[in-house]
């Protein structure tokens, strides 16, 4: 039913590329180059850090490969908008956890708080639900690599139930919007493989 409604989806709300006017497509154009640029810039910036986790240096592979897809990807394509979402969302994984290996003076301060326990159990709670869906997506995406981005966040769901097991609440938070984030970069590698159908002509 979603990949249906996914494919409704794309018959009522896309325009093919190729009859959009020159100046559409040159617009389109431009904002794809500087989105790419962009993407690039942060997945340099976290890669050129001193230490990166085994997760992360994964999660750089699988960017540098959804890059290369984007940039075939037509622009102002549905097909390079979800790339462009869920490579978004791996980098966002990333950020989070190398803001675990970081030092934060506010991670202690945070753990005390009266609410931190009652917070951080609804934020696992989520991420619990949300990686249940990973299999889903994986299915749906028919990506190779499909199966470790589900076992990958399971790894920082129970990462995330460890430390708060421990009373680290932040870091517990921080493991489970990463592995919330894997899911959502897994979703968007699944509507970016829903094929378009071709438009009758007029």
């Amino acid at each position: 039913m979603q990949h249906r409604a996914l494919v409704l989806l794309l018959i009522a709300g896309l325009a093919a590329p190729a009859l959009l006017p020159a100046a559409e497509r040159g617009a389109d154009e431009k904002e794809k180059a500087e989105d790419l640029r962009e993407l690039t810039a942060r997945l340099n910036g976290l890669a050129s850090e001193p230490e990166l986790s085994e997760e992360q240096v994964f999660l750089h592979a699988r960017v540098s490969e959804l890059l290369g897809r984007a940039r075939e990807a037509p622009a102002g394509s549905y097909l390079f908008d979800r790339l462009e979402s869920a490579i978004d969302d791996l980098l966002d994984a990333s950020r989070e956890l190398q803001r675990i290996r970081e030092p934060d003076e506010d991670e202690e301060e945070e753990d005390r708080e009266g609410d931190a326990q009652r917070e951080t159990a609804r934020d696992l709670e989520k991420a619990y639900f949300r990686v249940r869906q990973g299999e889903y997506f994986a299915e749906q995406s028919g990506d190779p690599k499909a199966g470790e981005y589900v076992r990958l966040a399971q790894r920082l769901y129970q990462q995330g139930r460890s430390a708060y097991d421990g009373g680290r609440y932040w870091r517990a938070r921080r493991f489970a919007d990463a592995a919330r984030e894997v899911v959502e970069g897994l979703e968007g590698l699944a509507h970016a493989a829903v094929r378009i159908p071709e438009l009758p002509p007029l």
